[in-house]
C-alpha cells in the first residue's frame, strides 16, 4: 500500500519500503494495518492521505498495452531498446546508466548527487531514472500515479524486492502534488511534460515544491515546430494507435511556460537539429508533392535534390527549433532554476 507523501509506505506482497521521514528502518515486511499513522511532515496539511494497493487489480492502461505489444513485435525492437522498455528492469537500468542521456542528466545534477539533497522523480513510471540516480548515491523520491506492475509503481516495487535501494515511492498526480512548499532541492522528469493535460499547472506545482535556488530538469520531451498542428508527430508515433495520450510542444512553449511561472536560467540541450542523411532526405522528399516533382525532373532533378539538401542542413543547424523533423519524434532536455528569494524580475502565472 501507499500512504501519499515521502513519509508513506509501499507494500508489494511481502516486501515493504519504508522511508526515513517516518523514522522507520528500510527493509522487513508489513502485515495487517501496520502503517505510518501520521501525515508526513513534508505533506501539505490540507491534503487528504490515501492508501492505495500497488497490486490492485485494475485494467491495463493504453500505455501498458502499447508497451506489452511493442515487446512482442520484432519490428519494434529498436524502439523498445531506444526507450528502455524491455521487460527486464535491471537490464534497462544497466543500459541507461551507460547512455549519453544519463551522462547529461548526471552533469546537470552533479552538485546534488551523493550530497544528501532531496530529489523528486516526477512521473517516474517504473523507476528507470530513479534507480539509476539512486545507484549513484542520490536521495530520490519516485512519484508516479500508475500502480501498474508492468510500467508503473508496481513494477518498481517488485524490482526493489529483489534489488533493495533506499528509494521513497509515492503514488501521486503531478498536477496536484501532496508535498509541502519548498521541500525538494531538485525536481526532474523524463518524458513527462508533453503528457500533461495542463502544462502550466504541472510547471506551477513543480515550482511550488522546489526550494529557492532549486533545479528543475526535464529530459526526453518531444518538440514540435512553432506553428505545427502536430499531425506529422502523431502520425509517426507508434503508441498513438493504442490510444496513448501522446503530445508535444514547441521549444518556445516550454520556455515561455517555465518563464511565466517564474523559472530563470532556462536552457535546452540534447537536441542539435542534426540534418537528415541525403538518402533519408530523398525519402522524406517523396512525401512532399512539390519537392517530389522537382527532384524527379530529368537531368537537373538530382542537382536540385542536392541543393535542397544543403538548404535543409543549414536550416536544421541554425534554425533547429523552427524546423523540427516531427516524423523522427525528436526530443529535447530542459534545465531551469527557481530563483533565490530576493531576486527581481520574477513573474508567476
Amino acid at each position: 500500500m501507499i500512504n501519499h507523501g515521502v513519509g508513506g509506505i509501499i507494500q508489494d506482497g511481502s516486501y515493504a519500503l519504508y522511508t526515513a521521514e517516518c523514522g522507520i528502518t528500510p527493509g522487513g515486511t508489513l502485515t495487517g494495518k501496520t502503517m505510518c499513522e501520521r501525515v508526513p511532515e513534508n505533506c501539505r496539511h490540507r491534503a487528504i492521505t490515501q492508501q492505495v494497493d500497488v497490486g490492485q487489480k485494475v485494467g491495463p492502461s493504453a500505455y501498458e498495452h502499447s508497451v506489452v505489444s511493442f515487446r512482442m513485435d520484432p519490428r519494434m525492437r529498436s524502439f523498445v531498446e531506444k526507450n528502455y522498455l524491455e521487460e527486464g528492469l535491471a537490464e534497462a537500468v544497466s543500459r541507461f546508466v551507460q547512455s549519453e542521456q544519463f551522462s547529461l542528466i548526471c552533469s546537470a545534477l552533479k552538485p546534488y548527487i551523493d550530497s544528501g539533497a532531496r530529489l523528486a522523480d516526477l512521473g517516474a513510471g517504473r523507476g528507470l531514472t530513479s534507480l539509476a540516480l539512486a545507484g549513484k548515491g542520490a536521495r530520490v523520491t519516485s512519484v508516479e500515479y500508475n500502480p501498474s506492475g508492468v510500467v508503473g509503481l508496481g513494477a518498481l516495487a517488485k524490482h526493489l524486492r529483489l534489488h533493495p535501494q533506499p528509494l521513497a515511492l509515492v503514488r501521486g498526480d503531478v498536477l496536484q502534488l501532496l508535498f509541502s512548499d519548498t521541500y525538494f532541492d531538485v525536481a526532474f522528469c523524463r518524458g513527462l511534460l508533453h503528457h500533461l493535460g495542463d502544462l502550466r499547472q504541472g510547471v506551477r506545482e513543480i515550482w511550488r515544491i522546489l526550494k529557492p535556488g532549486g533545479i528543475f530538469l526535464a529530459s526526453n520531451e518531444h518538440i514540435l515546430s512553432p506553428f505545427s498542428n502536430g499531425k506529422k508527430f502523431l502520425d509517426a508515433h507508434p503508441a498513438v494507435a493504442y490510444g496513448v495520450n501522446e503530445s508535444a510542444y514547441s521549444a518556445w512553449t516550454y520556455w515561455w511556460t517555465l518563464r511565466m511561472i517564474g523559472f530563470h536560467r532556462i536552457r535546452f540541450f540534447g537536441y542539435d537539429g542534426e540534418a537528415l542523411q541525403f538518402s533519408e532526405f530523398l525519402r522524406a522528399t517523396e512525401r512532399n508533392p512539390v519537392r517530389a516533382r522537382l527532384v524527379a525532373l530529368p537531368v537537373v532533378g538530382r542537382s536540385i535534390a542536392r541543393i535542397l539538401h544543403v538548404v535543409h542542413a543549414v536550416l536544421r543547424r541554425h534554425l533547429r527549433y523552427l524546423f523540427v523533423p516531427e516524423e523522427s519524434l525528436p526530443v529535447i532536455s530542459i534545465v531551469a532554476q527557481k530563483p533565490l528569494r530576493g531576486d527581481r524580475g520574477i513573474r508567476r502565472a
